[in-house]
């Protein structure tokens, strides 16, 4: 046993690195061959589509000279064109196409189809999407979109859509917005309902019915009119109306204030889309000149007039433009996307928006300014008025401490009597009464009956003292021979029936302080948001002075550099650097006049109007 333990452990060692050369082997194949991974990417190409790779490898001449090794690039981020790759006989070289700088070809990927695997149906893929947690509801969404959805109406002319028509668009299609405007509806009802309860009440009644007394069938019918008219509630219906009033006037700067946050997110959208616009203009041009110098000094090279170490240089700083217009590019579907969202339309919907930065430099006092907000805020005059409402709440709990008095009253005609045959003593005659069809006797004729009061109510530590009058007269019954008329006076003391009252004035004081400490703290955040938007307009202006003068020196250093390239005084990446410096500093001044339009913007929303300062 002993002796076979070593040999053992060589037959482990074998089996493992005849598996490991294997799998090498297997994984190689998979892979494929050398020149098959080296990734590259053309500068000469359009982004977005891929080069098509040669299926076979043309014979490379056995004899190099000193250009074609020295043109052998294949691992630089950008591929210079490789002549070892063309036929020997073929000196032609073929020169690089500037790229669609503005196209990016979408793309549509698709799954392989492996030998022998049948692809998912479509059933079978939703039904992996719901297992992964992967069903969002696109499709769904898509079936119930409508035809009509992919333009959008209220642009201006041409189609194009000025920051008033986003600012309508967003106003119209805003969810809170509609909310608000229905809040507004909802305070005129209560303000009616107010009114009302201060007005008479009334109760219009007809009453037909029948029974059976003294083994006799009797029918009456009652038709009559009753009301109920307040007239002293410590004024509790007064202040409650009030209340109302003051309830509709802060709905409507709810409404404003919606609006006025609304407006500030479009605005900054709007800026910021123009502001990606401009940057994509920027760099569009930027890349067709880095790739018109790139390609002259590819050709320096190939001539053997340019170093290697500055075609390297070049070829980064064209690798550099070319993920800044890829950004670029980003950017301006991202802030069309943003705005699209401010809008609230559908983000597969054609908008055309062309921006422009026309700055107009307005001053803006800090003192006027905080003077206006505090006239205008919404948030500022909603706790304001909140501080009414409030006060009115405390004058309608203090009311219900005070005595109330109501009105009463009721006037109609009724009448009441045996059915004809069930009557003895009765032989005048018969009628139909109307809705029993049984005859009857015949004084059927309805006659008036009244009755008014007067009830009072006196709160008294937690309980409730009542009185009440009243004075009626009634037509006769079949239980009496004559109608009945009478006064009646009655007292009634509930105990502690009304513990509530004080709670109430103590939640109503609550509430009033709660309102007065809520309006402090709006006026503190008020005061700094205006102070940071003037704040933050005085950089702006500064950093756009700057701007101006960085792009002057920047345009001057360029055409010095391009002096001194035409002097052979300085090299081509010399020039692309300084073109870079350019149209980042273009950026910077494109950036500095949205910070300023975003500042205003920030300050009349501080306000809390529109266009307070006009910049445009």
């Amino acid at each position: 046993m002993r002796s076979l333990k070593p040999i053992g452990k060589i037959f482990l060692v074998a089996v493992f690195i005849f598996g490991f050369t294997a799998g090498g082997i297997a994984i190689a194949e998979a892979l494929g061959t050398k020149d098959e991974l080296n990734f590259e990417f053309n500068p000469a190409e359009g982004y977005g589509t891929a080069p098509e790779k040669p299926t076979t490898q043309p014979e490379i001449p056995a004899k190099e000279t000193k250009s074609t090794t020295a043109r052998q690039i294949k691992t630089y981020p950008i591929k210079v064109e490789d002549k070892t790759a063309l036929p020997a006989n073929k000196p032609e070289e073929k020169k690089a196409q500037p790229p669609k700088l503005l196209e990016v070809k979408k793309e549509v990927i698709k799954l392989p189809e492996s030998a022998g695997a049948a692809r998912p149906s479509g059933k079978d893929v939703s039904v992996l999407n719901r297992w992964f947690g992967l069903e969002t509801g696109v499709e769904s969404m898509k079936m119930r979109r409508k035809a009509g959805t992919e333009t959008i109406s209220g642009s201006g002319p041409g189609g194009i859509f000025s920051l008033d028509d986003c600012i309508n668009i967003a106003i119209r299609n805003n969810i809170p917005l509609q909310i608000a405007e229905k809040n507004v509806k909802l305070a005129q009802m209560r303000i009616m309902e107010a009114r009302r309860n201060m007005l008479p009440s009334a109760t219009v009644v007809w009453e037909p019915y029948t029974g059976v007394m003294n083994e006799q069938r009797y029918y009456g019918r009652k038709q009559y009119i009753e009301g109920k008219q307040p007239v002293f509630h410590g004024g509790e219906l007064f202040f409650t109306l009030k209340q109302a009033e003051v309830n509709l006037e802060i709905s409507r700067n709810e409404s404003n204030k919606t609006k006025n946050e609304l407006i500030l997110q479009v605005k900054k959208a709007y800026y910021s889309l123009a502001k990606s616009e401009d940057n994509l203009k920027l760099q569009s041009e930027l890349s067709v000149e880095v790739e018109h110098i790139f390609n002259m000094v590819n050709e320096q090279y190939d001539a053997k007039i340019a170093s290697k170490l500055e075609l390297l240089n070049v070829s980064s700083q064209a690798s550099q433009t070319k993920y800044q217009l890829a950004s670029a590019d980003g950017d301006v579907g991202v802030a069309e996307l943003i705005l699209k969202q401010a809008m609230n339309i559908d983000p597969e919907a054609t908008i055309k928006v062309r921006p422009k930065l026309e700055f107009n430099r307005v001053e803006v006092k800090y003192a006027d300014a905080l003077k206006a907000a505090f006239a205008n805020r919404p948030e500022v005059i909603i706790n304001t008025l909140m501080i009414d409402y409030y006060i009115y709440g405390k004058k309608v709990a203090l009311s219900k401490g005070l005595p109330k008095v109501d009105l009463m009253g009721s006037w109609g005609l009724a009448k009441e009597t045996y059915v004809l045959e069930d009557n003895a003593f009765s032989n005048t005659g018969a009628t139909n009464a109307p809705g029993f069809n049984t005859p009857t006797i015949a004084d059927e004729k309805v006659k008036a009956q009244w009755y008014a009061g007067l009830k009072a109510s006196v709160p008294a530590w937690g309980s409730t003292g009542e009185y009440s009058f009243t004075r009626e007269q009634w037509v006769p019954t079949v239980a009496t021979f004559q109608g009945t008329e009478a006064k009646t006076n009655s007292f009634k003391f509930k105990i502690l029936d009304n513990l509530a009252m004080y709670s109430e004035k103590q939640s109503a004081e609550i509430d009033f302080d709660r309102a007065r400490q809520e309006l402090n703290k709006i006026r503190q955040d008020v005061n700094l948001e205006v102070k940071e938007g003037c704040f933050n307009y005085q950089k702006a202006l500064i950093q756009l002075d700057t701007a101006v003068y960085k792009v002057k020196y920047q345009e001057k250093d360029l055409e010095f550099t391009k002096m001194k390239r035409s002097l052979d005084e300085a090299q081509d990446s010399s020039v692309i650097e300084s073109m870079i410096k350019l149209s980042q500093e273009r950026f910077g001044y494109v950036q500095a006049l949205t910070d300023c339009h975003t500042a205003v913007a920030s300050i009349n929303k501080a306000i809390g109007v529109k266009d307070y300062i006009k910049d445009e």
